[in-house]
Formats: C-alpha cells, structure tokens, sequence
C-alpha cells in the first residue's frame, strides 16, 4: 500500500486540537494510502491523551524519532528508518537542519515550505512572503498533492463509550453554559468574580452552569458551590476518562462555552458548540481557523489595552446573548 508520512515537531494539547483538521482530512484526500505521523524531538498527543480522537485517522505514529542530518551517522537512533519508504513526505514544520534530515528518508514526492521551498520537489505558483496561520499553511501544501471539497462542517469525533456515559449527566430538554476560568498564565485569567456575574445571569435564564477546573482552580469548588445553584462539574463525574476526554466530549451538550486563553480553553474548541474566548494580552488572531467556525473572541484591547480585566461582565453577557441570537 501507498504511504504518506506528515512530520512535525510535536503536538501539545491546544496545538494538537488545532491540527486535528487536517488529521480529520488525510483519509479523504489519501485514500488509498497509509497515514504516517512522525515528530522529530518532541511527544505528540496523537499518540497520548488524543490518542482515542486520532485512532481511526493516522495507521502509524513515530514518536520523537530524532532525526539526523548527517550522512555518516544513522537517520534514527530510535526507528529503523534505513528500509522505510514513502510515496509522499509532508515536511510541516520549517527548521533547515529537521528538513535536510528528513529528506534522507526514501519518496518519491518532497513537500516542504522550509527555506521559501527549497527543499520541495513540488511548490506552490506564487509563493507568499506574508506569514499565514499554520495550520492555513500546512493545508495549502496538502492541496500541492491531493485534492479536498469539505463534506461538511469539521466537528471531532467523539469515542462512543464516552457519549453514552455523558449522556446520563446532561438532558436534552436543559440548557448549558460551559465555563472554564482558568489558565497557566496569571495576566490571562479574566476575574472569577467576573465569571460568576455571567454564571448567575445566565443561571436566572434556567441556564445550567457547567465548570471546567483544572488542578489550579479546584479551590474556587467551594466558592462556586456556595453562589451557583447545582453547578455541574463534568470531570468529577465521570471518572473512566481523562480529564480532556471528558472536556472535549462536554461541549457537545453545551449551548455555549466562555474561557481565558488557556488549555481548558484549547480542550473546549471543538466546534461542536459556540465558544467566547475571553483574550487580553495575547491576540486573539492566533486562533483563528477556518475550519473551527464555532469559536468566537472578545479581546481587551477593544476596550483600550492589554489587561483583559478592562473586559466587563457585561460586555461579555452582549456577546454571549449575540452568539446565541445568530
């Protein structure tokens, strides 16, 4: 069988996340191939906690396969590689001495954008010196090499066993609203008592309000416990899966979802439902995808700088009641 391999430099969780629609496109424009993903140095959640959303996608992984650039030495000391060929190779990430490595593989088709396409067997007809989105960038070098008409809207699949689990925690005949108001990054987490101005608003519309707390927000339980009438914490209810499994599958029982810039926030981009990320000093632009319609930004720099306290609840409660309305 034909084999494409696509090589990175790693996935984290909210990189992942982002890629997953080009993972989600590779058996519909390669479909009489295997699908290869291999990263050079670094992990990738394919292969981990986004294991179980890749599974029916990508038929083999190589994970950090520390490629070498030098022609004395072997390609991997970590996988065989001398044997290993391919039809196509899709260099994805831009780094010269990770491309000249990779281009000791065996194919028959190189694609590459490192070095303005130097290396690229195949380029498009007018390169652009404008910097894209990359995930913008790695589609338009699989359109070098297969066609794609999306089907439909892109939405993650779901593993089964996990809808039927969440289905006995959300009804179909509620309303929910996800929030998840954390992030690694202090001058990113919008003020909870902002978070729970929005919680008690929406709670007087018969809104359901669901909380995603990551470990360094376990201390606002009480808090939220104290204000919100039944709140609904997903991640202690269902415990056969990881805490991202369980995020991730959430939003397609959420109305609408509101989070900081964080990897909560990442795990909530699905698409399955509308989503409002609240954005201060990082630029909102950063996440814009086409293929994720669903994801929605307010940012603080429209109300006159970098703190993203300069945000209001009600600023965000007009957003939210626009979201819902469209």
């Amino acid at each position: 069988m034909k084999k494409v391999l696509i090589f990175s430099n790693g996935e984290q969780i909210g990189d992942g996340i982002l890629k997953l629609p080009i993972v989600y496109q590779l058996k519909d424009r390669f479909p009489n191939y295997e699908i290869h993903w291999m990263t050079d140095t670094i992990y990738t959640e394919y292969n981990q906690r986004l294991n179980k959303f890749t599974l029916n996608h990508i038929d083999k992984i190589w994970e950090k396969a520390k490629l070498s650039p030098f022609f004395w030495k072997k390609i991997s000391n970590v996988y065989d590689l001398s044997n290993e060929e391919f039809d196509i190779i899709i260099d994805t990430q831009k780094a010269v001495p990770r491309t000249i490595a990779l281009k000791r593989l065996k194919t028959k088709i190189f694609i590459s954008s490192s070095a303005n396409w130097f290396f690229s067997k195949i380029k498009p007809k007018k390169l652009s010196i404008k910097r894209k989105f990359y995930v913008k960038s790695i589609i338009e070098m699989l359109d070098l090499v297969s066609n794609y008409e999306a089907k439909k809207e892109f939405a993650i699949d779901i593993p089964q066993a996990i809808t039927e689990t969440l289905k006995k925690l959300f009804d179909p005949s509620k309303k929910y609203i996800g929030i998840a108001p954390g992030s690694n990054t202090p001058k990113r987490i919008w003020s909870f008592d902002n978070y729970l101005k929005v919680a008690k608003h929406y709670e007087k519309k018969n809104f359901n309000i669901v909380f995603f707390l990551g470990p360094e927000e376990q201390n606002l339980r009480k808090e939220i416990v104290d204000v919100i009438d039944k709140p609904v914490f997903p991640e202690e209810e269902v415990k056969n899966y990881s805490g991202i499994e369980v995020v991730m599958a959430s939003t397609n029982y959420l109305d609408i979802a509101i989070t900081n810039d964080g990897g909560t926030g990442q795990m909530l981009s699905t698409n399955m439902c509308p989503l409002l990320k609240i954005c201060g000093p990082t630029s909102a632009v950063k996440f814009l995808n086409d293929q994720f319609t669903n994801i929605n930004f307010i940012a603080s720099q429209t109300f006159g700088g970098d703190d993203i306290d300069l945000i209001t609840s009600d600023a965000v409660i007009d957003e939210i009641d626009k979201i819902l309305d469209s």
